[in-house]
């Protein structure tokens, strides 16, 4: 499924959709030469199953804020939160596509603006939330908006 920008009556499918097309399309996984059929290095949901990392979930977070475009205009103001989240094996894997997604991201806002209609694109944090030991999966969560104007 490819999508141009962001439709209004599928806006928060719209932009999680195209943030994942944005990594899979520009982030390279370390591990594609290996990596399982069927399994993928980035999804829109976080893993039901058993799953070979490093991965990259993409989830809608909700809105944030939301504003009227004016008295008696059909136009609305909102501002989507997406959680980007890295699943590696360890902390420099983690750390590695974390700063590819970040420098990708932080070159395309202009973009994001004029070709899929996300506008204000902002990170508002980055956490590392680790499982205990040297075995346990260390990930990364950026917390990116976007604001988009809907008609």
């Amino acid at each position: 499924m490819t999508i141009t920008s962001v439709a209004t009556a599928t806006f928060l499918a719209d932009t999680v959709i195209l943030i994942r097309e944005e990594i899979v399309a520009n982030i390279t996984d370390p591990i594609s030469a290996t990596r399982p059929s069927g399994e993928r290095f980035c999804t829109t949901a976080y893993p039901k199953r058993s799953v070979t990392y490093p991965i990259v979930t993409v989830v809608d977070r909700g809105l944030t804020d939301y504003r009227k475009g004016g008295m008696a205009s059909t136009v609305s103001y909102h501002t989507l939160s997406i959680e980007v989240r890295v699943w590696g094996r360890n902390v420099k894997e983690r750390d590695e596509i974390s700063q590819a997604i970040y420098n990708r991201f932080r070159t395309r806002q202009v973009s994001f603006s004029t070709t899929e209609l996300m506008h204000d694109y902002k990170v508002s944090n980055m956490t590392n939330v680790d499982e205990p030991g040297e075995q346990g999966i260390k990930s990364k969560i950026l917390t990116i908006s976007f604001l988009e104007i809907l008609g």
